[in-house]
């Protein structure tokens, strides 16, 4: 059924106002999706405040035009619908988890998306949908500071044994450290990076942590 200039006129403003806050969008091609599914996509998306709506394709090209976002917008086949928020990971996240889950009919897949004001590809949305929430990243960072500091009370313990002094009790961080580690970790500035660079930096702490 064809759509009147004025309701394309309506559902390209109501678009443009859903996108224009939004620093993460994800293109998602559906194919044969039950309704039922759909809505069960839709209540685990708003669950993290990501929104979700079906568009066509023209339409969705003239208001991610106007958006000016950098680089090339990716390909779009097939059916076209849109995961967005405010949150940078939480929309291509949860669109993930939700590809992933098994189902008898119907699938969906990441084709693409607009990343902080930059266009991905889909290999770039699916690094960025496999990061770990924000907490679960600072609990690692908060184990590899951790790890060298218990190492260090185990050497410091077998030393005070060898030379006749009491034993430690037991292995842990310093009660007087601890709450400084956590305290530095939750105070640092969060800097949002590419999937490549998260990935790098994590190494590069573990590895010198480990050294």
């Amino acid at each position: 059924m064809a759509i009147t200039k004025q309701k394309k006129v309506e559902l390209v403003a109501g678009m443009t106002e859903r996108l224009a806050k939004a620093k993460s969008i994800v293109f998602v091609n559906f194919k044969a999706l039950p309704v039922s599914e759909t809505k069960i996509l839709r209540r685990k998306l708003l669950a993290d405040n990501v929104g979700y709506f079906v568009t066509k394709k023209t339409l969705a090209k003239r208001v991610l035009g106007d958006l000016k976002a950098k680089g090339t917008m990716p390909e779009l086949p097939g059916e076209l619908s849109i995961a967005y928020g405010e949150d940078l990971l939480a929309p291509a996240r949860e669109t993930y988890a939700f590809q992933t889950t098994p189902r008898d009919k119907g699938s969906i897949s990441i084709v693409g998306g607009i990343f902080d004001g930059e266009y991905k590809t889909r290999e770039e949305m699916m690094a960025i949908a496999t990061i770990p929430p924000l907490k679960v990243l600072r609990g690692m960072f908060v184990n590899i500071i951790n790890s060298p500091i218990q190492r260090l009370a185990i050497a410091m313990g077998q030393i005070a044994e060898s030379k006749g002094s009491a034993p430690v009790a037991k292995a842990e961080v310093p009660a007087e450290v601890a709450p400084t580690v956590e305290a530095v970790v939750a105070e640092a500035p969060v800097v949002e990076v590419a999937p490549a660079e998260v990935v790098a930096e994590v190494a590069s702490v573990a590895t010198e942590a480990t050294a």
